[in-house]
């Protein structure tokens, strides 16, 4: 459903992107890194993959963080904020529409541009989204063609998983690590290898996947769902 007309902070993001110039190489030591920032919460690590869950609250302004590597974001509550690339006066914050749960953005161009700034949350509503990080360089991956509406690019690969009530979904299984993240409320878990595991009940809940695991997704709510699935290329 759409809601009321507002500004993401991914259209933020996006616009500093293009108009931002990349970060002084002799101020990069003392910066925080998104994963340093307090609101931009690291909750895995594996290899050259992070998953974050970035919530800031209505009010709060995050610290100055920088952005150098490729990241896609999925959505779980959008909210109007304004953004501040560092050494610049801070951004209108609208309007615009708020992103649907479960949009996904593609900011793999942290990579060839990346930038330093902070965030300020003007809405009634906190703001929520899980990034997943790929720090690969390009020159170390293939390259990705679109399909769809789905991001396939050097460092992800998007795909879209929807379950019905009671029911499991296929069985998938990688060439590369991925994570599946939950952006609605619901009941669900992973049955992988034969072990269940990955119990989620909360929006942003997410569960990760090696390459060559086989896995399937199981709605035990009584509500259809629909997940996010991101393999994190190498």
């Amino acid at each position: 459903m759409t809601h009321d007309l507002k500004t993401p902070i991914l259209w933020a993001c996006a616009v500093a992107i293009m108009s931002a110039g990349p970060a002084s190489p002799a101020d990069d030591d003392g910066r925080y890194e998104m994963w340093e920032e307090p609101s931009h919460q690291l909750v895995f690590v594996e290899g050259p993959a992070r998953v974050l869950d970035v919530r800031i609250v209505p009010g709060a302004t995050s610290e100055f963080h920088k952005h150098r590597f490729a990241t896609l974001y999925v959505i779980i509550q959008d909210a109007l904020v304004a953004n501040q690339v560092w050494e610049t006066e801070w951004s209108a914050s609208g309007p615009r529409e708020y992103r649907r749960p479960g949009a996904t953005a593609d900011m793999s161009g942290y990579v060839e541009k990346p930038f330093y700034h902070r965030v300020r949350n003007e809405d009634d509503r906190t703001f929520h989204v899980v990034a997943v990080i790929n720090e690969r360089v390009a020159s170390q991956l293939p390259s990705g063609s679109s399909a769809g509406d789905e991001i396939d690019n050097r460092w992800f690969r998007e795909h879209r998983v929807g379950v019905a009530p009671g029911s499991r979904s296929r069985v998938f299984s990688f060439a590369n690590d991925a994570v599946l993240v939950q952006y609605a409320a619901g009941s669900s878990h992973i049955v992988e290898n034969g072990t269940r595991h990955g119990f989620k009940t909360a929006p942003g809940a997410f569960s990760w996947h090696p390459a060559g695991s086989e896995f399937v997704v199981v709605n035990s709510g009584d509500s259809d769902m629909e997940f996010v699935l991101t393999e994190i290329k190498k």
